[in-house]
Formats: structure tokens, C-alpha cells, sequence
């Protein structure tokens, strides 16, 4: 339990800070979405040791329970497509079909989306990460 509220709770929060701090100021800056990339792919790595951390406390004993704790804890991990949601607008590839019914955005409109999505997502996985804590503290 001390290796999740210890290092995995205090990393998963800091990463999510950063991701926040950096989506706001690429809604700002366009110039940072290749930071943001960059802060997006620490997020799923944090995420993923997240995971292993709460696993690792109820293989360990932590009487907590199973249902909701793993219940955020898929939470946590299915937040994570949502970065980058920005790549769904970008037109399609040469050579490839193309659909009426998809819109394709402006490299300036992706770049916003990605942003927005990196605040929203950030601080999701805040209160996620929060709540495993409280979670396995209380077990």
C-alpha cells in the first residue's frame, strides 16, 4: 500500500498536473502540441504503472474492495484514447477512401481539440487517482 500512495499516487498527480499545465498552454501556443505529444504518451506510461500499483496492493492483501477499485481503475485506463482525439479529424491519407460523412478539421482546429481534451483527461485522471487512494487507504 505505501508503494502506491507513496510513488504511483504522487506521479499519476504530477503527470496529470503537467498534462494540464501543458494543454492549457497549447490552447495558447499551438507551437506546443509536439510537447503535448510528448506529455500524452507519459500519461499513458504513468497510467500503466498506476495500474500495476493497484494491482500489485490487492494481490498484496489490501482488503479493499474489488469491484469499485477495479472499477476506477478501468476508468483510468479508458480515459487515455481520449488524447489525441484530435487525429480522428485529420483528412484521410492518399490512396485511401474517402468518406462524406467524416469531418476533417483544420491542423489549427486539432491542435485545440487536443488541448482541450489533454485539461478534460488531465484532471480526470487526478480524481481517479484520488479516489484509488482513498480507496485502498480506507481498505
Amino acid at each position: 500500500m505505501e508503494l502506491y500512495s507513496g510513488i504511483v499516487y504522487p506521479t499519476v498527480l504530477i503527470v496529470a498536473a503537467v498534462l494540464v499545465a501543458v494543454g492549457v498552454v497549447t490552447l495558447l501556443a499551438s507551437g506546443a502540441h509536439r510537447v503535448l505529444k510528448v506529455v500524452v504518451s507519459v500519461a499513458w506510461v504513468a497510467t500503466a504503472i498506476q495500474a500495476i500499483g493497484v494491482i500489485a496492493a490487492l494481490v498484496n492483501g489490501v482488503p479493499a474492495g474489488i469491484v469499485i477499485t477495479v472499477g476506477y481503475l478501468l476508468a483510468s485506463v479508458a480515459l487515455l484514447p481520449l488524447l489525441g482525439i484530435g487525429r480522428l479529424g485529420e483528412p484521410p491519407a492518399p490512396g485511401e477512401p474517402v468518406d462524406p460523412d467524416r469531418p476533417v478539421l483544420r491542423p489549427d482546429q486539432i491542435v485545440r481539440l487536443d488541448a482541450i481534451a489533454a485539461v478534460v483527461i488531465g484532471l480526470a485522471i487526478a480524481v481517479v487517482a484520488w479516489r484509488l487512494d482513498m480507496i485502498l487507504e480506507a481498505a
